[in-house]
């Protein structure tokens, strides 16, 4: 910090980091009589004694302008006592965006088929992004306060899924997922398989598509997703008349791909 004594017979002026003088309308043995001020602005201190009136009057003698966020304390139209201080505080608001990365998870699926030390990837992960935008208040170049304005998930992550057999494991606990075994059927959207009045949109209203699995909701929850060897990810969102008790119904693009899948057991492992 910077201290300029500034005296009755000249105004000094910091313009471009160099000083230049001003005359002052008032003689040395006058500047006796006239109140003393410090103003304290962008880690500089002037010191002067000033017939000026008010506090925005010292700030035009200095040449000090005020952006539009900026205070003084006192007010502009505050009086100058002698001994007054004045402090400037240049306030700033910005925003700023940043992309972060939402990592993604790995699910370990236990198979007790398959011997313990036995492992698959069935599904390889892939981080998502996530764009923030945020609003950053500073004084006097230091951050006060941010507040969140605009969040966004750019690309959604992927769960990668992992197999691991614990068919020799005396325990069943561990940080995996056990599965459900259930009779699985296929469907497609179209006649073929949901009749003439077929509308391409399940029970629930979304668009039935590959990944879509119709489930009786009082053994699995609609909105429950869902991860089935073979067929991949799924999540609970359409009934089945014939779709009761431990029974699911998988979606598929195609008629002839619901056709060659047919109706089997299969290991249904609940993620939610």
């Amino acid at each position: 910090m910077r201290l300029i004594s500034i005296g009755a017979a000249a105004v000094l002026f910091l313009v471009g980091g160099a000083a230049t003088a001003a005359s002052d309308t008032h003689d040395s043995d006058s500047a006796l009589t006239l109140p003393r001020v410090m103003v304290h602005v962008d880690d500089t201190v002037f010191g002067l004694s000033t017939s000026a009136e008010t506090v925005g009057d010292v700030l035009d003698l200095l040449r000090i302008t005020l952006g539009d966020l900026d205070r003084t304390s006192p007010a502009p139209d505050a009086p100058i006592a002698d001994g007054l201080e004045i402090r400037i505080t240049r306030v700033g608001c910005r925003e700023i965006e940043q992309v972060d990365t939402i990592s993604h998870r790995t699910i370990v699926l236990a198979d007790p088929d398959r011997a313990s030390g036995f492992t698959k990837i069935l599904a390889d992960g892939s981080d998502g992004s996530l764009r923030q935008v945020w609003r950053v208040w500073e004084k006097d170049g230091v951050e006060t306060a941010r507040g969140l304005i605009v969040e966004e998930v750019l690309e959604e992550p992927v769960d990668a899924v992992l197999l691991r057999g614990t068919r020799d494991l005396t325990s069943r606990g561990g940080d995996w997922l056990q599965p459900v075994i259930m009779e699985a059927t296929a469907y497609d959207p179209g006649p073929k398989s949901c009749g003439k009045w077929a509308s391409g949109y399940t029970a629930t209203g979304v668009k039935a598509e590959k990944g879509i699995v119709a489930v009786d909701d009082r053994v699995i929850p609609m909105g429950t997703r869902m991860y089935i060897p073979g067929y991949g990810f799924g999540v609970a969102a359409d009934r089945g008349g014939a779709i009761k008790g431990m029974r699911i119904d998988l979606c598929y693009a195609t008629y002839e791909e619901a056709i060659q899948f047919g109706r089997r057991k299969v290991k249904v492992y609940l993620l939610d």
